[in-house]
């Protein structure tokens, strides 16, 4: 297990978000909600979304767990101020989807279906003090960083500046498949000589600050994970402050959307 002080964990996030903010790499994060007030057609957003989701997850899982325009769109009404996508020369790369709930429905709703209410987000709870990530996709096409850069933004804008306990993810173990022979608990908490978690995936978010909550057998259909997921949480180290003085929510959204959100240059009918 990752066993650290509450100083180091503040460290370790606070050189992330510098790490990922002083990459120049030139790509357009934006929120969904901006994206529809500025002009941007519904119709093209919902294409975009349902185009990369199914090109990174169309032959890896089931079609009860792939974007149809229908979910999308409804995606799209129920909150689109916390979903956000991440372009690059115009081009649609990345796309990010949250929810707000409570720690209890979390823990109460095991698998990924339970969890987003089949994918329709009828598990969100405006009024929820903790965010959930249903789904990150990235194609393969994408930059370097840009799913750093996005969940970046998405943590300063919609966990922080909302003033959220945390934001919690299931995570894919899908190194697991070749290493079935270990038990799923040394293998999720296992680390390499260097100290990086044994999966890929996994490194992915401890070093940006997650912590593993919990190992959750039947996810979600994942052979590469043997249908494991792992509940990890990214913990707001400014809720107590941002509690005791909530003027300051709108003034973080502010300043999240002047460094970290913006709108492609091109625009789609």
């Amino acid at each position: 297990m990752f066993f650290q002080t509450g100083g180091e964990i503040m460290r370790n996030k606070i050189q992330a978000f510098w790490n990922i903010r002083k990459a120049k790499s030139g790509l357009v994060v934006a929120k969904v909600s901006n994206l529809l007030a500025s002009g941007f057609e519904i119709d093209y957003l919902a294409k975009e979304f349902v185009r990369i989701n199914q090109e990174v997850w169309g032959t890896l899982t089931k079609e009860e767990y792939l974007w149809t325009e229908k979910r999308v769109k409804k995606h799209f009404n129920t909150c689109p101020h916390i979903i956000y996508c991440a372009f690059s020369n115009g081009k649609m790369m990345a796309t990010l989807t949250n929810i707000f709930t409570t720690e209890d429905l979390l823990h109460r709703n095991k698998s990924w279906l339970e969890k987003t209410g089949d994918g329709y987000l009828t598990t969100h709870r405006p009024e929820g003090d903790v965010g959930f990530g249903v789904d990150l996709t990235v194609t393969r096409e994408a930059p370097k960083k840009l799913s750093d850069k996005l969940v970046l933004a998405a943590i300063f804008d919609g966990v922080i500046g909302q003033g959220l306990k945390a934001v919690y993810l299931g995570a894919r173990i899908p190194g697991y498949r070749k290493n079935m022979d270990m038990k799923v608990e040394d293998y999720v908490f296992g680390k390499r000589a260097n100290g990086k978690p044994l999966d890929p995936e996994l490194y992915f978010y401890m070093k940006d600050g997650f912590e593993i909550v919990e190992v959750i057998p039947e996810y979600m259909d994942d052979p590469d994970s043997l249908n494991y997921g792992v509940l990890i949480k990214w913990s707001n180290p400014l809720y107590r402050t941002t509690e005791a003085l909530p003027f300051l929510k709108p003034l973080i959204r502010f300043i999240g959307k002047l460094l970290f959100l913006g709108s492609p240059q091109r625009r789609e009918a």
